[in-house]
């Protein structure tokens, strides 16, 4: 029998010990594997390794039975369990595992999305020729002539570099799918430079894209590569990327899709699994959220909340759209000192040089990891606030807060079961200065323990400006002052949510700035909110800024009475209702009674 107490972190041990010293072949499965991150492992030695590590002690394989009693053991924790024949047929797409020393250039990215582009569509054109001009003389019949001259002329002018045509003919797409007819295109850093940003903001607003052209902007911005061997290559490299995007309008074609290589490590990907494919699928399509800003107003506010009412992923071509209408809505005359984003706000990729082994004890996780983690959401939230848009919003608020994780299948709530490993951070920026500071959720929910990689440094919830002394939190750290909580809470969670309490009090905050990802209820905060303020009573404000949803139900209290439990202290709030097309306005305005 298999002991009960070996729990998932023990199995991942396990794991990380078998990676090290790979398994005896006498110890080799002949009908099933368990199928982690890319790589098989043989059930029953894994659960052998993992006693070890619950209870100090190798387990003998004789004790307990595989098929089964092993599969449904593993199951329950989480790991995914496969037939030797199925494995098989994924073995050569499976070894493409995750390796910390991967970069954008790997070459079984593009074969690994070749293989997915074939599950998908069926028949696909790599490397494939239009037999189409390079001049804007070209294209002279045709609805878009004159802006491609316009662009073109503009490649030119932009350092001196008159002939950087060679090319008599289109050179190679990366992918053409011929049926529905779709170029795709990986990108790769090279691409993003300024002769590309230059030419993308002079597309029409006709032009259909199936990419993100704010996002391509953004990372243009960012990484602002330079090639220059030839010196004209940023120029010419740029204007057949801007040929291959006009190409599908000129030719009744579907819009051109692009991927960034840095989006994702494509080659962990596998096109057996449907997971998989339908998480590739999501990368083909440009979800451009729509939504009308009601501004609800309090006379003379000093916070200011940023309140999503309906779905949201995180994308941050959405969240800086929405950052620019704010701002675009923003009345004159007024400034906050502080402005709110929900938890996940922004997500991002889990970095391309941090293994999950890496993490270690995801409660008392590597710091060298932690570090990396942060360095990745870092530049995110840079990529988000490029110095026009920190401008802008340090003239309407004298700080703000980005909710920021990593990406994952789930919404963080408090029902959501969430194993994989993920990530859950709070940014506070000053505006005016540029300076960045962090957090991250220290106490998760139960339901996340086991995933989420924990910020055990709780002096980061604390920060010293101008205004006084700030405490910020993520969603569920604000159960630490639950006095519901209180005798449930057992080993390490009554230690963290101790310490918390003994430093918040130490610390004296004034102000209490919390994240959650959602809220619905006008009660769900209320106890914690109440303890906090007569634990900590120098604080004078606080305010949560958490999205309006409830995944497929209603909502369980009105969002006004959401907002009036969830602050103390006068704000001016912009709700962002998503896909709300019937409201009553683009922008109105709601002063609260």
């Amino acid at each position: 029998m298999i002991p009960k107490n070996i729990n998932r972190d023990h199995i991942l041990k396990a794991i990380r010990e078998i990676n090290r010293d790979f398994y005896p072949k006498d110890r080799k499965s002949k009908k099933f594997q368990l199928f982690h991150k890319g790589r098989h492992y043989p059930p029953k030695y894994v659960i052998s390794v993992a006693n070890k590590y619950a209870n100090g002690f190798e387990l003998d394989s004789s004790e307990f039975s595989g098929g089964q009693e092993t599969n449904h053991f593993l199951r329950k924790l989480g790991f995914e369990i496969i037939e030797i024949s199925r494995s098989r047929a994924q073995s050569k797409l499976a070894t493409l595992q995750e390796s910390p020393r991967h970069n954008e250039r790997c070459p079984k990215c593009k074969k690994t999305i070749e293989a997915l582009l074939r599950k998908i569509y069926g028949i696909v054109e790599v490397n494939y020729r239009f037999e189409t001009g390079t001049k804007p003389q070209d294209y002279r019949q045709t609805t878009y002539h004159r802006k491609l001259e316009e662009i073109f002329s503009e490649l030119q002018n932009h350092r001196g570099h008159i002939d950087f045509v060679k090319a008599q003919t289109l050179p190679r797409c990366d992918f053409f799918i011929p049926n529905p007819g779709v170029i795709v295109e990986f990108d790769e850093s090279q691409h993003f430079t300024a002769c590309r940003k230059l030419s993308l903001l002079r597309y029409p607003k006709t032009l259909e894209l199936g990419f993100g052209k704010d996002k391509w902007i953004m990372l243009c911005e960012k990484i602002d590569a330079k090639d220059n061997d030839p010196l004209y290559r940023d120029e010419q490299r740029a204007w057949y990327d801007v040929l291959r995007d006009f190409l599908p309008s000129l030719m009744e074609l579907r819009p051109t899709i692009r991927l960034y290589s840095r989006d994702f490590r494509w080659c962990s990907l596998n096109p057996e699994f449907s997971s998989h494919v339908r998480r590739f699928r999501a990368f083909l399509e440009v979800k451009r959220q729509k939504w009308k800003i009601e501004l609800r107003e309090d006379q003379d506010p000093s916070l200011g909340r940023i309140i999503i009412a309906g779905s949201w992923s995180g994308d941050i071509t959405n969240a800086r759209q929405i950052l620019e209408d704010v701002v675009e809505a923003w009345p004159k005359g007024e400034k906050v000192n502080f402005l709110l984003t929900c938890g996940g706000f922004v997500t991002f990729n889990w970095p391309d040089t941090l293994s999950y082994s890496d993490i270690g004890d995801n409660k008392f996780p590597e710091q060298r990891a932690v570090n990396l983690i942060i360095e990745e959401a870092r530049r995110n939230v840079k990529l988000l606030l490029n110095d026009q848009l920190r401008q802008k919003l340090s003239e309407c608020s004298r700080y703000m807060t980005i909710g920021v994780d990593t990406r994952k299948s789930k919404i963080s709530t408090t029902g959501n079961y969430i194993s994989e490993p993920h990530v859950e951070l709070v940014f506070l920026i000053d505006l005016e200065n540029d300076n960045y500071y962090w957090t991250g959720k220290s106490y998760p929910t139960p339901n996340q323990e086991k995933g989420l990689v924990r910020i055990k440094n709780l002096h980061t919830h604390f920060f010293d400006c101008d205004l006084g002394k700030i405490m910020t939190l993520g969603c569920h750290d604000l159960t630490v002052f639950n006095p519901r909580s209180d005798s449930t809470a057992r080993g390490w969670r009554k230690k963290v949510k101790d310490e918390f309490k003994r430093l918040s009090r130490k610390e004296k905050p004034l102000i209490v700035l919390q994240h959650p990802h959602t809220t619905d209820s006008a009660r769900i905060w209320t106890a914690a909110w109440n303890r906090l303020k007569s634990w900590i009573p120098t604080v004078e404000q606080y305010a949560s800024a958490g999205r309006y949803f409830n995944e497929d139900r209603p909502c369980r209290s009105e969002l006004t009475d959401v907002l009036a439990k969830t602050k103390y202290g006068k704000t001016i709030d912009f709700v962002i209702w998503i896909d709300m097309l019937n409201a009553r306005a683009q922008t109105t305005i709601m002063p609260y009674r």
